[in-house]
């Protein structure tokens, strides 16, 4: 046991240290030099370098205890700091969602795309039904699985299973899923937190673009930087969402008979509740 729990905390420790600690640390770099170089020195890396050996700098025995006393401040300050990092950018993951997925405040820019998609959509679907042409499907397919009702593509492909399962089954997946959930399968459950641990993966990387913009404003180069982040994010998210819906649907499918068969008729009565409530209490 105490052999599994060491594994087990070097496991998160390396986790946390991957997912928080070095970002943070890469943006505290392009930080320090957005500072140090500005906009009109932007390529200035000898500058650069000249303030880096300045903090390593000293020859004299009282130079050294002063400069190791510095690297510890600094590994004691960077660390947490890059960590602090790593946890806003964690918690753009959410905005970060809502702006991939058209959950916008600006209705009007939202219903226009919904409007552009749906135009597309059904365009290719009309080519598809009366031709019965394969290439319609795709181009439909292409466009969303289910009539546009998001202004993005992956709004409405983290929508489609909500859509589908209620016309295959009858079912608000909203009401059903969490009691679905109880009754999955561990492997299944491990499925679907992995798939969906990659989406949020990919939230978070757009976290740290909407950071990259703030020394982007003293240092242009960290505006490519951002745009870059951020459509990596982007690449990462269309996918990640492709196979977390489709393992939601398919998770529904295998397993939505059983949360039939244990909330089958005939339910217990409030008056039994009741009672099991009391012989529980055991008169406490």
């Amino acid at each position: 046991m105490t052999g599994f729990l060491a594994e087990l905390g070097r496991r998160l420790a390396d986790r946390w240290f991957t997912l928080l600690v070095l970002p943070g640390l890469a943006y505290l770099l392009v930080t320090a030099a957005a500072l140090r170089l500005g906009h009109s020195d932007w390529h200035d890396w000898r500058d650069l370098w000249d303030g880096f050996t300045a903090l390593t700098e000293g020859t004299r025995a009282a130079d050294r205890d002063a400069l190791v006393a510095r690297t510890a401040l600094l590994i004691l300050a960077a660390v947490p700091a890059s960590a602090a990092l790593g946890a806003l950018a964690q918690s753009l993951a959410a905005p970060v969602e809502r702006l991939l997925t058209g959950d916008w405040p600006w209705t009007g820019l939202a219903g226009r795309l919904t409007a552009r998609r749906a135009a597309a959509w059904r365009a290719a679907n009309e080519t598809y039904e009366r031709d019965d042409d394969p290439a319609g499907a795709a181009r439909r397919n292409a466009v969303s699985l289910i009539p546009p009702q998001h202004p993005t593509w992956l709004g409405d492909r983290l929508h489609t299973p909500v859509v589908r399962l209620s016309q295959e089954y009858g079912i608000d997946l909203a009401v059903v899923w969490p009691r679905l959930w109880l009754l999955l399968p561990a492997p299944t459950r491990d499925t679907l937190t992995a798939a969906r641990t990659r989406l949020d993966t990919a939230f978070t990387l757009g976290g740290w673009a909407l950071l990259y913009a703030v020394p982007a404003v003293f240092w242009w180069p960290a505006a490519v930087i951002a745009v870059v982040v951020a459509l990596t994010a982007r690449r990462k998210a269309a996918p990640a969402a492709e196979a977390y819906a489709e393992l939601v649907e398919s998770a529904v499918d295998l397993h939505l008979d059983r949360l039939l068969t244990r909330l089958a008729e005939p339910r217990p009565s409030p008056q039994q509740g009741r009672a099991l409530t009391e012989r529980l209490r055991r008169g406490s």
